[in-house]
């Protein structure tokens, strides 16, 4: 799994990009899924936003954005967003493949008019050759 750091309109630090990344692996624990997170750190402005940009197995992508004051803030934000997505979509696959439980097997009804296992072969038919 790639993780990449891009910075928008402004240089980020070594730290910032430590921070960032560390972040973004816990995302990895959610969902084995995950191909590709590329955040998107933007210190334009008087807010710093941080986006996820989250690639899926099946080539879905998932995408989250959040903004505050600080960037480190930016980022828990946007941390908290992406785990609440990447677990919703978790359920959505889960729930569209079927559930997890082991099938049950089909009862299986006694014919009482048969007593024993040879009532039972002498009113079987079985091909002739």
């Amino acid at each position: 799994m790639v993780i990449q750091i891009t910075a928008r309109h402004d240089s980020v630090t070594d730290g910032m990009k430590r921070y960032a990344e560390e972040k973004g692996e816990k995302l990895t624990r959610f969902f084995s899924g995950l191909n590709r997170i590329d955040i998107v750190l933007d210190g334009q402005g008087p807010t710093q936003v941080a986006e996820i940009i989250m690639t899926v197995a099946g080539a879905e992508t998932i995408a989250v954005s959040a903004e505050a004051q600080k960037m480190n803030a930016a980022i828990d934000a946007v941390i908290d967003k992406a785990e609440r997505k990447v677990r919703r979509h978790k359920e959505k696959v889960r729930d569209h493949r079927g559930s997890d439980s082991v099938p049950q097997q089909p009862s299986i009804e006694e014919d009482e008019s048969l007593d024993s296992y040879s009532d039972v072969i002498d009113q079987t038919e079985f091909p002739k050759a």
